[in-house]
């Protein structure tokens, strides 16, 4: 101990304290000052990182990584439609709008249906659109020659119509007969007209209120009868 004591001088002490405050200020240094890249992601804490430490604006484009914003991350209510999902909102918009169109035109299309007669029956019905009637006649003209033929009838006085049959009737009767269509005769063979020029018809009340346009169809010797009848038209009231 004497021999310790003899050896600490004030030199040897202040030189000791030296060194102590040299590796202290080192350390000190060492562990405040950060050499470059030399933090990476395994020196991070989980959650270290959060949204109040990054810079405003310094997450750009290029640094988002390809596809990794995905569907459940962005917000619906800040997209607006592309144009593929614009042109098939107007693409079915257009296709409602036609079908609406084509089922209220098809409402006002009838068809009175096929009905069949032999020989000799006449003022067969055939069916009926508002004040308008029609009938068939099924005539034998001899030597094996059958004639068909369809009439419109009226419960509307005055009422209007206008076919190649009987032309134009201006002011028909609730008794008269006027035919619509043209003959459909043949001692041979099955015959019939589907012809507009021949079978088109018209037929209109005084006030309006019922406006009909068609066609119609007397046949003979076809579809295993002496005689067929067919109408068929569009309700073209306002």
């Amino acid at each position: 101990m004497k021999k310790l004591r003899k050896r600490l001088t004030y030199a040897n002490v202040m030189s000791t304290i030296a060194v102590f405050l040299v590796l202290g200020g080192a350390t000190a240094v060492a562990a405040n000052t950060l050499g470059k890249n030399s933090v990476g992601s395994k020196q991070l804490k989980k959650n270290a990182v959060t949204a109040a430490k990054i810079k405003k604006n310094a997450i750009t484009t290029a640094k988002i990584g390809k596809e990794a914003v995905t569907g459940d991350k962005i917000k619906e209510s800040t997209l607006s439609s592309v144009p593929s999902a614009t042109s098939a909102t107007n693409a079915e918009n257009a296709t409602n709008a036609v079908n609406a169109t084509n089922a209220k035109n098809f409402s006002r299309y009838f068809n009175l249906g096929l009905t069949k007669a032999s020989v000799g029956q006449t003022n067969v019905s055939l069916g009926n659109v508002g004040p308008f009637g029609f009938v068939g006649d099924c005539v034998d003209k001899g030597g094996g020659e059958v004639e068909a033929s369809i009439f419109l009838l009226t419960t509307m006085e005055n009422s209007e119509m206008e076919s190649y049959g009987d032309q134009y009737d201006w002011d028909m009767k609730t008794t008269d007969r006027a035919e619509i269509g043209y003959d459909g005769t043949s001692s041979t063979e099955p015959y019939g007209h589907f012809y507009t020029y021949y079978d088109g018809w018209a037929a209109a009340t005084p006030d309006g209120s019922t406006f009909l346009q068609g066609l119609a169809h007397p046949m003979v010797k076809t579809l295993g009868a002496d005689c067929a009848f067919l109408v068929t038209g569009f309700n073209e009231t306002p």
